[in-house]
Parts: C-alpha cells; structure tokens; sequence
C-alpha cells in the first residue's frame, strides 16, 4: 500500500478515535442520565480537525459517529443522524476554511464572528437532519419536534463555541512566546477559575466568573480565553447535570437552556476581547516597528533634520544634523536656535539669526520655505556652508504643531566654486605668461585666501638640509622672511616630513615641533600648518605650506585643497605644457561641477526632502489613525497623495533645472527647444545642427546659452533673443543676441567668468560685444575634437 494512502488511513483513524473520545466525554456531561447534552463536544473536535488537516478527513466523522450512535433507534435514524453530523462539521469546516483559512488563530474579531456564523449554519443542519430522522422513525411526536430541534441545536453550537477555538488556538500557536512567568501565571488563573466555578458560597452568582475570563483573554489571548471557556463550561455542564450550580431549574428544558445560554455567551465575551486585544498588540507593534523603521530611515539619511516644537525649541535632530552643526542632541534638545547658530553668515556676508535659519517663518505661516544658504561657524571653529530647506510639522487637526527643517552640507560646493575663481586668475597669469615669481605670489594669496589663513608659502628644496622660499604671501605687519631666503630645513617641520614622504603633512603644534624656523612661527603666534609636495617631472621640487594662529589648526579637508594648488603649481612650472596642463585641470574642475549637479539631482529624486518628510509624518498620523477612525486616515492619506504628487512635480523641475535629461537623451535641438519654451523673453532659434555633438560640446553650448538668456531677463530689458549653433571649419559657433539696454560686463559678475571657464575649459573662446544702448552679442568658438 503507497505510503500516502496509509498516512491518510491512520489520519482518519484518529480522527475517529478523537471524535468517539470526544462523544463519550459529553455523554459523561449529559442531563438526565444520559438523554439531553447540554454541550456536544465531538463537533468541535471535528471541525477543528477539518479546518486544521483538510475535509477528505471526513472518513473519519462517519466512523466516530457510528461508533458511537444509539443503535436502539432504527437503522434509519442512525444513519440519517450521523449523516447530520458529517454534513454539520464538513460545511462548517470548508465555510471556514474559505473565510478565514485553514489556521485560524482567532486573533482577529472577523475571524471569530467567522466560526459564529459557520458553527451556527452547520449545527443547523444537524439539528434539521437529526430532528427529522427522530421524527420518522417515530422516536418523537409531532409537538415535540420544535423542541428537540432547539434542543440539538444549542448543544451542537455549544460544543463548536467551547471546543473548537481550545483546538485551533493551540494547533497554531503552540506554547510559543510563554515564558516561566507566563506558565505561573496561567497555572494561578487556572485556580481562581475552579475556586470561583466550584465555590458552594458563590455557586448562586455564575457570572462571578467573567473578571477571571477577562483576565485570561486579556493576559493570554485567544489561547487563554479558549482554555478558560472549556474549564468553565465544563465545570458548569458537569455541576447542572449532577443537580447542582444556579442553573438547575426546575425543567430539564430550563436547565438545559439557561446553562447553554451562559456558554455561549462567556464563550463568544471572551473571545471576542481576546480577539480585539490581540489585534491591539498588533497594531501597536506595527506602530511600534513603523515608528522605529521612520526613525531608522531620519537618522540614516545624507541631510541633517532637526525638529522644533510650537514654541520654537529644539524637540529632536537626526546623526548628520549633529556632524553638520557639530553638537551632539543633549546639547541640541531644548535649545532655542539663536544659542546655536550665532555665528552664521549668508552668502553675501549678512548675520542670519538662528530662527531665521531654522524656518520661524514657517513656524508662523504654516508655508514652508527653501533654498536658505549660510555659513555655520562650529564649536570646534570649522565653518561648513548648509543649504536649509523647512517645513511645517501638522497635528491631526491640520494645524501648525511645529517645524522640520533640513540641512544639506554644500561646503564642497562653496570650495569648488572658490577653487574655480582661484584657477581663473592663476590661469590668467600663466596665459599671459608672467614671470614665475609673480604666478607663485598669486598661488600662495589664493591658498591663504581658501583655507582662510595668515600665512601661506612655496618653498624650493636645494637639498635635504636647506629651502629657499620662492613665493610667500602673509597679512600686512606679519613678513617673516622675504622671497629668496634660504632656511635650515631643521626640526621635525611638515617642510621635512613632506621631503621624507613625498605626501602631504599637516602639524598641529609648533611648540612641540622643533627647529628654528618652528620656534620662530609659534614665537609670532602661528599654531599650526599643512604642507603639499610640488612635483614637476616626477621629480619632488617644493613644498606648498599654509599656516595659521587658530587654536583649532587648519580645517578638515586642508591638506586635500592644499594638493590641489600644489598640482596647479607644479604646472605652472612646466613651462611648455603649463598652459595645457592648466586648461586640463580647469576642465577637472569643470567636471566636478557637472558631477556635483549631478549628485544634487539624484539627491532631489532619491533623498528625504523636506516635503517628503513632512509627508512621513502625515502618514505616520494617519496610520496611528486607521484602526480607531479609518474615515479620517482615509482622508488624510488622500491629502498625502496630494502633496506626493506636488513634490514629485517639484522635483521634476529642480531636477530638470541641473541637468537635463532631454540633453542626454535627444541632443541639443530638443533640449534647446524645451528652454524657449520655458523662457520668460521670447526666444529665436535660428540654426542648431541637425547630428549630435560630443558631450562636453553639447554641454557647455547648452549651459553658456541657458546662462545668457537668463542674464537677459533679469538685466537686458529685452523683447526678443535671437540663438544660433552652427559647424564652422572643426568649431562649434554659438551667438546669442538680445536687443537689450547693453553694457554687460564680464568682470563684473561670476556668470559670465563661468561661461568663459566652460568654454575656455574646452579649448575654446568666449567674445562680448555689448555696447550700452546697443543690445548684447555673446559669441563662443568650441573646438570639435
């Protein structure tokens, strides 16, 4: 015989040794000495088991109820009664099974109400069927039928009310997540239900019972409220059948239905409340793992958060809010933002109070605002530049309970644009090739001027024992030692440290650093210094140096920007290729540029902005919300798509804004189409070229006329722009005339410098004619190639 048929055989044996177990227990609980059961416990067994193990068990119901029927009635009404019997446990098993599934763990209202409604069909029918087949073997009269029908029926639903749930709960559950304390405790409930059931004194007062029921479906859930029914209802069937217990009457009918009324409703009380606390734990849980899945994702993200309460105060801040302002949140909470942003600046040099910062705009409008830029100085004396956006925080009502703003460190981006106006006037004086001396005193003041220093040097080594200084730049009154001095290269000084490993060297304090020329600077103050090799054909040439008198030393970062100049020194000293070299560089810078831009769109699409985190706060309302006023929360997530789709749109046009896609994807016809379209003065196109261009041609073409049609709305007064792309001889030529008012200056601002730079970066050349009263012609020649 296959394996699998006698795995089923001994499946249904059990289950038919079960269900005969179960009906001779509740002939045990029966009144009248066996003729009336107020409780039927083989229906619960067996829908348990159908539910649990699948209906092809039904074999085994057959069996049991066979086994155990009264065959001192006709042969008829035997079968027609267990046939009652299978068809009540089969149709309540598979109703259940397609409602709630085959493990039900009665931890949800709907299930319980489920195994109401099916219990109360499928015991219908055995009623229906067992009735009938009473009657027609003229077991019971006509009169009595209505009777015996009730009577059956309230003991079947009994049966499936206490029984079935005990199976259910048990099979699915198990004795999982029961501690030691959970096993004392369940053993003492277990004693105060017996005390309270059994009690002479308390036996006239039944419901004494239910604190005991609710404490059990309370503390342990549906488990402990099924296991709790059947010791109760067990005690109370067994003391009414012996006479005893308040719900002896003086009717067998009367007994009958008032103890079967009190188990049906302690069974359905307490699993219900078992049901409805269980899904309480979850939600919470939910609640709890949401709650701790948001703060995850705040505290991971790239962009500082800090949230202030209604009356402006310092609630809470993310990981990257404490590195960008440098103070952990026990010195952030409960501060007002005037105490820790004393010291910032805006772009062009203004204070910014720390609640300007900080969005007390927004705090007072309920509008949230963005694009703030401004220079923080830390406690540890570092500057860093943020960009802060901010952002309402709402109550459940839609009312202003605070403020979210956000903070994105740009210091690398103030740094490039500060290296690229450097780069520009270094490029300047090697263009027009300047003696060297004059190139390394303007390298030494740009280096002072970007790491913010007093002091900044390029030293030659002659040897490993001596320097000449061949460029120096230091504050008025401060000189030390002119061009030209040859120093002892003594003491343990970063010039030393770099000639040993040709790397970049930082010091800290010159007090401990020794040598002549260390004693000198700590005697005038200076503190601390980084140095950069210069090498020039693989061979180390110099040292760039940058000193300062702060305590604190040299920013973060110094010794990686002090590199960079180096690099720009040494090209400076190839001669020949110095120009090319230069022009490769600035054209790294360039790139940079284009990268950061990059980074900041991915950063818009794929980072929590501020909108999108005040969105995560409305939803985490809205989903607190669900389960006790899902009309509300659905409302409310309504209004979060809303706002989603505004912020997409938004994102949308920033991202569009730095770099565009239509450029990458279509080339520079489309891409210029799409910027006439949006431009607000009226834009010609008059020739671009029908093939596509390299890259960085189409790059800068598109970003040199973006930036001159700009300028012409905001400065022109223009009515009309006229666009021209065309091949000429190896070149791209592009021409941008407006009929403005003139006199535009390209040393007056940074807009056109950064034109010339795009275009110079590749080789090219960039022409302005703009005499005033006579409209502006921009030209750039490109080379292709």
């Amino acid at each position: 015989m296959p394996r699998a048929a006698v795995k089923y055989a001994v499946s249904v044996a059990i289950l038919a040794a079960l269900y005969y177990g179960a009906a001779k227990l509740g002939l045990r609980l029966a009144y009248l000495n066996g003729a009336v059961t107020a409780l039927w416990p083989p229906v619960g067994v067996g829908i348990a088991a159908l539910v649990l193990y699948g209906p092809w068990l039904w074999p085994g119901i057959v069996i049991g109820d066979l086994l155990v029927a009264d065959y001192s009635t006709p042969l008829g009404t035997v079968l027609g009664q267990t046939a009652g019997n299978t068809l009540e446990v089969l149709v309540a098993a598979l109703l259940l099974r397609r409602l709630v599934g085959d493990r039900p763990t009665l931890e949800r209202v709907r299930e319980v109400f489920a195994l109401v409604a099916c219990a109360a069909v499928g015991t219908a029918i055995s009623a229906t069927f067992g009735a009938t087949s009473l009657r027609l073997g003229n077991v019971i009269t006509p009169s009595e039928f209505g009777e015996v029908w009730r009577t059956w029926w309230l003991s079947d639903l009994s049966g499936a009310l206490v029984v079935t749930p005990l199976f259910l709960t048990w099979a699915t559950r198990g004795l999982s997540r029961f501690t030691r304390r959970d096993l004392l405790e369940g053993a003492a409930l277990l004693t105060v239900l017996v005390l309270l059931a059994e009690v002479p004194s308390q036996r006239d007062v039944p419901y004494i019972v239910f604190p005991a029921l609710i404490w059990a479906a309370l503390r342990f859930g549906p488990r402990g409220a099924a296991t709790a029914i059947v010791v109760v209802s067990s005690l109370t069937v067994w003391n009414t059948a012996h006479n005893a217990g308040p719900f002896v009457r003086a009717s067998i009918t009367d007994s009958l239905l008032s103890s079967q009324l009190f188990i049906a409703a302690a069974a359905l009380t307490s699993l219900v409340l078992a049901a409805v606390s269980a899904e309480r734990t979850r939600a919470d849980e939910a609640l709890r793992r949401s709650s701790e899945r948001l703060r995850s994702i705040v505290q991971s993200m790239a962009e500082g958060l800090i949230v202030r309460d209604v009356r402006g105060r310092i609630t809470t801040c993310n990981a990257a809010a404490e590195q960008i302002i440098g103070m952990p949140i026990e010195r952030l909470r409960g501060q007002a933002p005037d105490a820790i942003f004393a010291h910032a600046v805006d772009a062009e040099g203004r204070p910014v109070s720390g609640g300007e910062l900080l969005g007390d705009a927004t705090l007072a409008t309920g509008e949230p605002e963005s694009g703030l830029v401004a220079r923080l100085r830390r406690p540890d004396g570092a500057e860093v530049w943020v960009s802060v956006s901010s952002g309402p925080v709402l109550d459940a009502g839609g009312r202003p309970e605070g403020v979210v703003s956000t903070l994105s460190d740009v210091t690398r981006r103030h740094e490039l644009g500060d290296e690229q106006t450097a780069l520009r006037r270094i490029a300047t004086l090697v263009a027009a090739e300047v003696p060297p001396a004059s190139v390394f005193e303007r390298v030494t003041e740009e280096v002072a001027r970007l790491l913010r220093t007093p002091s900044a040097s390029l030293v030659r080594y002659e040897d490993d024992r001596h320097v000449t200084l061949v460029g120096a730049w230091r504050e008025p009154g401060s000189d030390i030692n002119p061009v030209g001095t040859t120093l002892a290269l003594d003491g343990d000084s970063v010039i030393a440290r770099v000639l040993r490993t040709r790397e970049a060297q930082r010091i800290d304090d010159y007090e401990r650093a020794g040598g002549t020329v260390a004693e000198q600077l700590h005697t005038l103050g200076y503190r601390a210094s980084v140095a950069a090799p210069v090498t020039v054909g693989g061979r180390l040439w110099g040292a760039l140096i940058a000193s300062t008198r702060n305590p604190q030393g040299l920013a973060e970062g110094s010794e990686r920007r002090l590199c960079d100049f180096a690099d720009l020194v040494a090209q400076a000293l190839s001669n020949a290729d110095a120009y090319d070299k230069l022009a490769a560089s600035r054209a790294r810078i360039v790139e940079a540029g284009d990268a950061e831009r990059r980074r900041l769109e991915r950063n818009l699409h794929d980072g929590a902005q501020q909108q999108l985190v005040s969105l995560a706060v409305q939803l985490r309302l809205a989903e607190a919300r669900l389960e006790r006023d899902p009309a509300r929360a659905r409302e409310e997530l309504v209004g979060a798509r809303e706002q989603l789709g505004h912020a997409l749109d938004e994102l949308r046009e920033l991202a569009r804004g730095i770099h565009p896609a239509i450029l990458t994807d279509g080339g520079l016809a489309p891409a210029l189409s799409a910027l006439a379209t949006r431009a607000s003065v009226p834009v010609e196109i008059t020739d671009v070229p029908g093939e596509r261009l390299p890259e960085p041609v189409e790059a800068a073409a598109y970003y040199l006329i973006a930036e001159a049609v700009t300028n012409v709305a905001k400065h022109a007064q223009a009515s009309h722009v006229s666009v021209s792309v065309r091949r000429d001889n190896g070149r791209v030529v592009v021409d941008v005339v407006d009929d403005g008012v003139g006199g535009a200056d390209a040393d007056a601002g940074s807009g056109l410098h950064g034109l010339a730079d795009r275009v110079e970066a590749l080789h090219g050349r960039l022409h302005i004619d703009s005499p005033r009263g006579g409209g502006t012609r921009i030209e750039a020649q490109i080379p292709v190639g």
